[in-house]
């Protein structure tokens, strides 16, 4: 993804409102068919979550590896994901 792509993604992000809060429960199988119907829908998901911050790229990788999403943004304990296809 080049720059333009991700800076015009994350002008987005910015106000878009969370999709999907990730608990203490994690990431259950409803949680992920949720977020896939999301993702596909418009493209662009957005999680807030309560792990720490050492666990925060993990969560990432996990993401990354179950939803087939890119990064996008890391604001906080808000992520930004988008669809591969995009």
């Amino acid at each position: 993804m080049n720059g333009n792509t991700r800076r015009k993604f994350k002008s987005i992000a910015k106000v878009r409102s969370v999709d999907l809060k990730i608990g203490k429960k994690g990431m259950t199988d409803t949680f992920l068919n949720e977020a896939r119907t999301i993702l596909t829908k418009d493209g662009m998901i957005k999680f807030s979550h309560t792990t720490s911050k050492d666990n925060t790229q993990e969560l990432i990788d996990k993401i990354i590896l179950l939803l087939n999403a890119v990064l996008v943004q890391k604001v906080g304990k808000t992520l930004t994901f988008i669809n591969v296809e995009n």
